[in-house]
């Protein structure tokens, strides 16, 4: 029996976007609510618009190649593409979300959005150990073959069904 592959940057990847949308909204909360230090209402959100730019695309999976795309994924991932070795590895975004979590704790408001900013620090730290890194998705050129596209001007075989009229009885006068 085969064991499967856990990949731990997918699980990361889900809770870092997750982690954004709550730090975003309790910065927002931080600041509506008029907290003491709602300056870090205003690092909420802008840490969490952060995230979700970093973390938005999808990476590659390694088992099973069948990666869904999040909608429009694809300039994010050029972008982060082009960053090169500090966007891909994940020791980078290890220390990033462990740095950004710090900030977000000191009030209550964005309390929660940092202990999950921490947490998805704490994955992608396994999933650095593992060798996991960020490939982009859809990126890649799709090779047209033109071999398959000369097959479907096969010349039929068969001749086309072809239309009689209605049957007529033995018994019926045909005009």
């Amino acid at each position: 029996m085969t064991q499967r592959q856990i990949e731990w940057a997918m699980w990361a990847n889900e809770q870092a976007v997750a982690s954004a949308f709550i730090l975003i909204s309790g910065g927002a909360i931080g600041i509506a609510g008029l907290f003491k230090g709602w300056e870090f209402g205003i690092y909420g959100i802008l840490a969490g618009i952060f995230v979700l730019i970093i973390e938005y695309p999808r990476g590659k999976r390694k088992t099973k190649h069948s990666t869904q795309e999040r909608k429009c994924q694809r300039t994010l991932s050029r972008l982060l593409n082009c960053c090169g070795p500090v966007t891909r590895n994940y020791f980078v975004r290890f220390i990033m979300h462990l740095v950004l979590c710090v900030p977000a704790c000191f009030i209550l408001a964005t309390l929660l959005g940092g202990v999950c900013l921490f947490i998805t620090s704490m994955i992608y730290m396994v999933a650095a150990f593992r060798g996991e890194e960020w490939v982009a998705v859809g990126l890649e050129e799709k090779e047209e073959d033109p071999v398959r596209e000369l097959k479907s001007f096969k010349q039929p075989r068969k001749p086309p069904p072809r239309f009689r009229g209605p049957v007529q009885e033995e018994g019926e006068n045909r005009v």
